[in-house]
C-alpha cells in the first residue's frame, strides 16, 4: 500500500466514541507480541496544553536521549503527529507500518471489532518507537485518559504522568461536570507511579488527589513552586521559578499560557533527574527550552504584516489567548476563526469581543465545523460586525486593511489553523 492509500484507509475509520474502556487495542498489541511493553513512557493528558507540554520535553531531551513523541492531531500531515527528535516518520515508514496494521487487523475483528483512527495511529507511533529503539517516547492522551488508545502503559513503562489544564471539553464523551472531565483526565495515573499536575482547581486537584491515593502514586503540583513571569512580549518571555534557587528561564514561544505548561514540562524533567531516571541539567533545560518553538500555538508567521496563529480551540484556550493578547500593544485587532461544532461558541466569542469589532468566519471544510452563518448570527449578539470568507479571502480582506501597528489573529480548530498557516505559508496541507 501506498501513503496515500492508508491514509484513505483510517480516514474512513470512526474517530471518537463512548467506551469504558480500551480493550481493542490491548488486544491488538497482543497479536503482535505487546511492543509497547519495551517502551519508557512520559504521558501527558490534560485539556489544553498537552501537546505544547509534549513539545518542551521533546526539544529539551532529544540532544541526550533518542526521544519519540506522539501527538494529534496533525498540523501537516499525518506523519507530522509520530515523530523521533525532529524529523517526522517518513511516508515509506508510514505505509509499511500502515500496511502491517491493516494486515493483522483480521485477528480481532470478530471479537473486538475495527480499529478506529486514534487506536490505529497510536499503534503505528509504538510499532516505530519500538523498531526505532528510542530511549523514551513522550505521548499526548487524545481525549481523556482512562479510556484513551496511549492509557495501556503499567508504571514498569511509565517515568511520569503529567496532567495539564484541565477545562469543559469534549462533554459528550467525557461528562457534564469538571469533575467527571478530570476523573477521566486522571485515568493515567499508574499505581506506585510518579504524577505531576500543573492544575490549580480544588475541583480538580480533589479528583487527582483521590486516584493518586487510591492508586499509591507519588504526586507533585507546579502550583506549589513560586514562579514569576518577569517580561511577556511579542519577542518572547522571561519567567523565574524557584527550584531550590531561583532560576530565570527564557523562551522563544510567545503567549503567557506557555509559561504553565513550560513549568509543567521543567519540574518533571527536574523531578526525573532528581530520582536518578534520566540525567539532565537545570543548565540544559534552560538553554534548550529557550529555542524551543511549537507550530500553531501562538505562532507568528508573518511580522509584516503582523500575523498570529492560534490554536485556540475552546473556551478555556480563547479565555488564556485573550490574556497573552494584553500584552501585545496593537492598534487594531483583526479576527479570523472558525470553532468546531462540539465547543462553547457564544461563550468563546463572547469572551474575545471586547478586543475587536469585527471577525470574519471560514467555512470549515471538516465535518465537525460550525456553520459560519450561524457565528455570523451570535456574534452579532456580542456587537461583532461579521463576514463569512474563505480562509484565502479572509487574509486578503484584511491584509488591505491592515495598518502598520495593527495584528490579524487567526484562531479556533487546529484543522483550520493548519489551513490557514498553509495559505500563508504556501503549501499544501493536505499531502
Amino acid at each position: 500500500m501506498t501513503y496515500t492509500e492508508v491514509v484513505k484507509n483510517i480516514e474512513k475509520r470512526i474517530g471518537k466514541f463512548k467506551s469504558k474502556g480500551n480493550l481493542r487495542i490491548k488486544k491488538f498489541l497482543e497479536k503482535i507480541g505487546s511492543p509497547e511493553k519495551k517502551l519508557k513512557v512520559i504521558h501527558v493528558a490534560g485539556t489544553n496544553g498537552k501537546g505544547s507540554t509534549v513539545n518542551f520535553i521533546k526539544d529539551i531531551l532529544k540532544e541526550d536521549y533518542k526521544v519519540g513523541s506522539f501527538v494529534s492531531p496533525h498540523l501537516i500531515t499525518y506523519c507530522d503527529r509520530i515523530k523521533i527528535g525532529d524529523q517526522e516518520i517518513s511516508q515509506e515508514d508510514f505505509a509499511e507500518i500502515g500496511q502491517f496494521i491493516i494486515s493483522k487487523e483480521p485477528k480481532i475483528i470478530e471479537d473486538y471489532g475495527e480499529l478506529n483512527l486514534f487506536e490505529f495511529l497510536t499503534i503505528m507511533a509504538i510499532i516505530y518507537f519500538d523498531r526505532e529503539k528510542v530511549d523514551i517516547a513522550v505521548l499526548e492522551v487524545g481525549m481523556g485518559g482512562r479510556a484513551d488508545s496511549t492509557n495501556i502503559f503499567t508504571s514498569r513503562e511509565k517515568l511520569i504522568s503529567i496532567i495539564t489544564s484541565i477545562s469543559m471539553d469534549h462533554m459528550e464523551y467525557l461528562g457534564d461536570t469538571i469533575e467527571e472531565i478530570a476523573d477521566a483526565k486522571a485515568g493515567i495515573i499508574t499505581d506506585h507511579g510518579l504524577v505531576l499536575t500543573t492544575n490549580r482547581d480544588p475541583k480538580i486537584l480533589g479528583v487527582i488527589d483521590r486516584e493518586a491515593e487510591e492508586k499509591s502514586a507519588e504526586i507533585y503540583y507546579t502550583k506549589d513552586l513560586e514562579s514569576e513571569i518577569l517580561k511577556s512580549d511579542l519577542r518572547g518571555i522571561d519567567f523565574k521559578l524557584k527550584l531550590g534557587d531561583w532560576e530565570e528561564f527564557s523562551l522563544t514561544q510567545i503567549g503567557d499560557y506557555q509559561v504553565e505548561n513550560a513549568l509543567g514540562a521543567v519540574y518533571a524533567l527536574y523531578l526525573l533527574n532528581k530520582k536518578g531516571i534520566i540525567k539532565i541539567s537545570l543548565d540544559d533545560i534552560k538553554d534548550r527550552i529557550k529555542n524551543s518553538t511549537w507550530a500553531g500555538r501562538m505562532e507568528i508567521v508573518s511580522r509584516d504584516p503582523l500575523i498570529i496563529l492560534d490554536g485556540a480551540h475552546n473556551f478555556d484556550g480563547i479565555k488564556k489567548l485573550v490574556e497573552s493578547i494584553d500584552n501585545f500593544k496593537f492598534k487594531k485587532l483583526y479576527l479570523i476563526m472558525s470553532i468546531l461544532s462540539d465547543k462553547e461558541h457564544k461563550k468563546m466569542l463572547e469572551e474575545i469581543s471586547s478586543y475587536t469589532d469585527e471577525v470574519v468566519f471560514v467555512n470549515l471544510d471538516y465535518k465537525r465545523g460550525t456553520s459560519p452563518e450561524e457565528l455570523k448570527k451570535e456574534a452579532s449578539g456580542y456587537g461583532l460586525k461579521a463576514e463569512v470568507m474563505t480562509v484565502e479571502d479572509a487574509i486578503n480582506h484584511y491584509k488591505k486593511k491592515y495598518e502598520d501597528g495593527d495584528l490579524i489573529l487567526i484562531t479556533g480548530s487546529l484543522y483550520f489553523v493548519s489551513e490557514a498557516r498553509a495559505e500563508i505559508l504556501n503549501y499544501d496541507y493536505r499531502v
